[in-house]
């Protein structure tokens, strides 16, 4: 009796091991949900596209806690959210070949943040920002741009990804309109104004970085460049060069005396 009455213990213990939490299966086209022996929800099978192929699954736990999706039909999850307990999500996207894709969204369902691993090292390369579902900066090797009203406002650059900015750029409607080319020591070098369409209009240079701009080019509509020197920095150019549209010098004019009247014409170029 003793035995018998140990088997049965045994039996007990070992089969409430075994019970599947999910305990019966509630079927419609389209769909399969499994509930445990409370009658909860704890997964749901879908077929979204109606081809008899569940593609969807998706994991309760009292609330939805994830959505694994078989776009291919390969067997293999490409897309995967999960969801916290307050509402916000993680997506990740992963196709097994070229970039791994993660993207934070809050609990409304807007963007965040996302994120795209290229060359799959675990690492991002881009990454984009969102204030209120709208974007406000992206983030890559290079640089980071920033936006104001949907629209880029600010670019901070490193053009040489040697970890030291080298280039401010500012935007107004979202066209470039200044930029500035920095020294090592953060002081402006190049000081650069463009026109509505992008297009270079002025450069003003400081050759020497004493903080003075000795060199200025005017860029006309025509591609032609016109350059001034202004070498002691009192405000009136001694030399004034002019270039053609294919970058070769027209004419060269200097003021030898300062008082700012070109006295000597050095030559023209033909085309």
């Amino acid at each position: 009796m003793l035995r018998y009455l140990l088997m049965v213990a045994m039996c007990l213990l070992l089969g409430a091991g075994y019970v599947s939490a999910e305990e019966w299966v509630q079927e419609r086209p389209g769909q399969k949900a499994y509930y445990d022996s409370n009658g909860k929800l704890v997964r749901v099978l879908l077929d979204t596209d109606n081809d008899k192929r569940f593609e969807t699954e998706e994991r309760y736990a009292g609330r939805r806690i994830s959505r694994k999706e078989d776009r291919d039909g390969d067997g293999v999850w490409e897309r995967n959210f999960t969801w916290a307990k307050d509402g916000s999500a993680r997506l990740v996207e992963d196709r097994g070949r070229g970039p791994i894709q993660t993207s934070w969204f809050d609990p409304r369902g807007a963007t965040v943040k996302v994120e795209k691993d290229k060359n799959r090292d675990g690492r991002a390369e881009i990454t984009w920002y969102y204030e209120q579902g709208r974007l406000s900066k992206v983030v890559k090797p290079r640089g980071t741009w920033l936006y104001r009203n949907g629209q880029m406002a600010e670019a901070v650059l490193d053009t040489d990804r040697d970890g030291r900015v080298d280039r401010k750029e500012y935007y107004r409607q979202g066209c470039l309109s200044r930029a500035e080319e920095l020294r090592p020591s953060g002081k402006v070098r190049c000081l650069w104004t463009f026109d509505k369409a992008g297009k270079p209009l002025r450069a003003e240079e400081d050759i020497d970085g004493d903080g003075r701009r000795e060199v200025t080019r005017a860029y006309r509509k025509d591609g032609s460049v016109s350059l001034t020197v202004d070498a002691d920095g009192n405000g009136t150019p001694e030399i004034r060069e002019n270039y053609s549209a294919k970058g070769r010098m027209v004419s060269r004019e200097e003021d030898l005396d300062g008082d700012g009247i070109y006295d000597l014409r050095t030559g023209r170029v033909k085309e």
